[in-house]
């Protein structure tokens, strides 16, 4: 058995520890869940959903002192990781009442010729064993969201915590546990890739749900392909926010900050490209420049602090690289710098950015960079926006809502919100992208239904003449 310490960003004293997985105890966890599966199916989903609502029970009292720990080994700013939390422990409470809810359809057999004396109706089953593997950035919500519906629908599973900030996603798992899910039904493990990659790649997973980056995507992909193996993938995004020449710059301002810094910038959903008429350009690049002096960098728990380390040093390396490829590229830097300081980078604003450079299109910069990118009309910033090999979430800012709908109607995503960040995720909503952007959609029933399927159940010739009802 080996344990590994958890430090978080800042390093210092553990936070926690963990136990390590290999790819043998992948191999146990997927035996142990396919052997859970008779019997966890067959239980009542009113009884699975029960223990949903006891697991959010015993995790409620706990929140203060669970949003403390998540920003402390996840770098996420105090407000954001308490936020989180709550939202997490809400999210199982609502995967049960959803998951009571589930339902088939009945199936109009008495208008088709043929079938008029059939009865058929639908339901939905469990897909089996399902592979869970987290990010970084948003864990405990999303171990929520693909664990819980995937136990409500009666399915087990085998989920890898991020090794980055594990500990608040096993206080989840432990509570879930506590209420009574049976340990192999839901198996949680400890690693890097190549745990990640045996889970994902193992004959007895059923379906593979997965946040990631798009290369960790493909990777699944072709892992899955020999099986048909069922993909739920929400993958990376280079989102664009498209600034009409009537767009109200005030709004722009407030939803852009808050869309481009949350999760100190390190957010698949964040408004990543910022596409702006030619005319506003300046005015708008002076309005996002006191948005990035204003902002507080320092220790996530810090009430003050409203951009925290990334999540490794490596990741500030990166971002700083990403930003002076932009400069090589044409881009000009006028607010912030090029340069991390551990994990620490502070926010960065370019300009001009030429629509030829890597970050107008294909390169993700997963960090605290505002990219702003002129247009001359709004069928060039639609053009450039869909010049991206991705297709998250994107927006559109103006006024004339005739002109919003048609251009969110052209953009090549998953979802377009219209005068607000693109960085919009309630669970109402059903979240995922297009091309590389990934497979399915996430959010509260929608999760539940990629990640059951639906059967067909049909009684021929049920409806047969009964003399003793004839004239009723």
């Amino acid at each position: 058995m080996t344990l590994a310490a958890v430090r978080g960003p800042l390093g210092g004293e553990p936070l926690g520890q963990v136990q390590l997985s290999d790819p043998q105890a992948v191999d146990r966890a997927v035996t142990a869940a396919r052997a859970a599966l008779p019997r966890w199916r067959a239980r009542p989903l009113a009884e699975r959903a029960d223990l949903l609502e006891a697991a959010a029970a015993t995790l409620r009292p706990r929140q203060e002192e669970l949003g403390d720990l998540l920003a402390a080994e996840s770098g996420k700013p105090l407000a954001q990781a308490h936020f989180e939390v709550r939202v997490a422990i809400d999210f199982l409470q609502a995967n049960a009442r959803v998951g009571r809810r589930v339902t088939g359809e009945m199936l109009p057999t008495e208008g088709q010729h043929g079938t008029e004396d059939d009865l058929a109706f639908t339901r939905r089953e469990p897909l089996g064993v399902i592979a869970a593997i987290l990010p970084f950035n948003f864990p405990v919500e999303l171990f929520v969201e693909k664990c819980a519906a995937a136990l409500v629908g009666g399915n087990t599973v085998v989920c890898k915590a991020p090794a980055e900030d594990p500990l608040v996603v096993g206080a989840f798992h432990e509570a879930l546990i506590g209420a009574g899910v049976p340990p192999d039904a839901l198996v949680l493990l400890h690693g890097g890739r190549e745990v990640g990659a045996a889970l994902a790649g193992h004959d007895g997973v059923d379906a593979v749900s997965l946040t990631g980056s798009t290369a960790a995507g493909i990777a699944v992909a072709k892992a899955a392909a020999p099986r048909l193996r069922r993909l739920h993938l929400e993958l990376g995004g280079n989102n664009a926010a498209l600034v009409l020449e009537d767009a109200d710059l005030d709004l722009v301002e407030r939803e852009l900050a808050y869309g481009r810094l949350l999760m100190n910038g390190q957010a698949c959903a964040a408004s990543k490209r910022i596409i702006v008429h030619q005319g506003l350009h300046d005015e708008l690049v002076d309005r996002l420049r006191g948005v990035v002096e204003c902002q507080v960098l320092g220790a996530p728990t810090d009430p003050a602090t409203t951009i925290g380390p990334l999540v490794t040093a490596q990741a500030a390396s990166r971002v700083a690289a990403q930003v002076g490829a932009a400069v090589a590229d044409g881009a000009r830097l006028v607010a912030g710098s090029d340069a991390a300081d551990g994990p620490y980078f502070a926010p960065a604003l370019l300009a001009g950015t030429p629509s030829t450079a890597r970050v107008a299109r294909d390169e993700e910069i997963f960090g605290p960079a505002f990219v702003v990118i002129a247009a001359g009309d709004v069928a060039e910033a639609v053009q450039v926006a869909n010049a991206s090999s991705y297709g998250l979430m994107g927006s559109v800012f103006t006024r004339d809502l005739q002109l919003a709908l048609a251009v969110a109607e052209r953009l090549e995503a998953g979802g377009v919100v219209i005068n607000g960040t693109d960085n919009y995720r309630p669970p109402i909503v059903p979240f995922g992208g297009v091309k590389l952007s990934g497979l399915g959609r996430e959010g509260l029933g929608y999760t539940l239904e990629e990640l059951t399927r639906e059967k067909a159940i049909v009684f021929r010739r049920l409806r047969t003449a009964r003399p003793e009802l004839e004239g009723l």
